[in-house]
């Protein structure tokens, strides 16, 4: 499994996570990114050694959940750019000879949540 460590993260999420156990290593634990931007507030909870990932997109006039995904079976989770008006990562996911499941999600502070997904 490969994750990016807890500095990139927090460069990318812009935000400092809470920790299940400050005193275990990031890798073994659980770790809990929230966010906002103008319209929406985020939720990342990242568990890398189990291999899960999960977002919540709230919108924030309604408080209705916009968008919640949950993976258990991540492989790979990337960075694909991180700069000031747009963070994008990567995330394979799903265990299978036939096929791979791809989500790509971009994350701009100013504007709208995009999420995309790609199966091979």
């Amino acid at each position: 499994m490969g994750f990016p460590g807890e500095l990139n993260l927090i460069s990318v999420f812009e935000s400092i996570p809470e920790r299940k156990d400050e005193t275990e290593d990031f890798y073994y634990d659980k770790s809990i990114f929230s966010f906002e931007n103008e319209h929406e507030a985020f939720e990342v909870i990242l568990s890398p050694f189990y291999g899960e990932f999960a977002l919540t997109v709230t919108d924030k006039k309604t408080s209705n959940t916009m968008s919640y995904i949950d993976f258990h079976s991540v492989r790979k989770l990337e960075i694909v750019e991180d700069k000031k008006d747009c963070s994008k990562i990567r995330i394979m996911h799903g265990e299978s000879d036939r096929f791979e499941n791809i989500v790509e999600i971009t994350l701009k502070p100013r504007y709208k949540f995009i999420f995309r997904e790609q199966y091979l």
